[in-house]
Order: structure tokens, then C-alpha cells, then sequence
């Protein structure tokens, strides 16, 4: 079974904003704001409909200081 790293804890997500420098914040899943139930579905379902594969977990990551959105693909491990 693969988790998430950063979802379950067990990283510290640590990335700096490519236009201010400025430390990036990882928010939840890009899965879970498609609608308001999503974030209660479970992840092979919404996973079924992102079109990544399965060993990546994409989140949105936004810069505190300057408002910069991106989304970025964390590798799943082993659990």
C-alpha cells in the first residue's frame, strides 16, 4: 500500500517560493477542493479521477508572503 509522506505526517514539506524566497506552505490535497464532498471520499477514488498515477499525491502549495499558488507532486511511499 503507498501513503503519502506528506499527508500522513511523517515529512516536513520544506520548499522556497521562487519569487520571493520566502518559505513555502503545503496546503491539502488538490483532490479535496474539487467540491464540497471530495475531501470525504476515499483517496482510490479521487485518485481515479486526478489522471496521475498512483505513487503521486499532488497538493497545493502557496507563498505566505507574496500569495504565489502552485501545485506540486509528492511521491508516495511504501507503508
Amino acid at each position: 500500500m503507498l501513503i503519502c509522506p506528506v499527508c500522513n505526517g511523517l515529512v516536513d514539506y520544506n520548499k522556497k517560493c521562487p519569487l520571493c524566497g520566502s518559505r513555502m506552505e503545503i496546503l491539502d490535497r488538490i483532490e479535496n477542493y474539487y467540491d464540497s464532498y471530495s475531501a470525504d471520499l476515499p483517496y482510490e477514488i479521487t485518485d481515479l479521477n486526478d489522471g496521475d498515477p498512483s505513487y503521486i499525491c499532488k497538493h497545493i502549495i502557496v507563498c505566505p508572503s507574496c500569495g504565489y499558488r502552485d501545485v506540486e507532486g509528492i511521491y508516495n511511499i511504501q507503508k
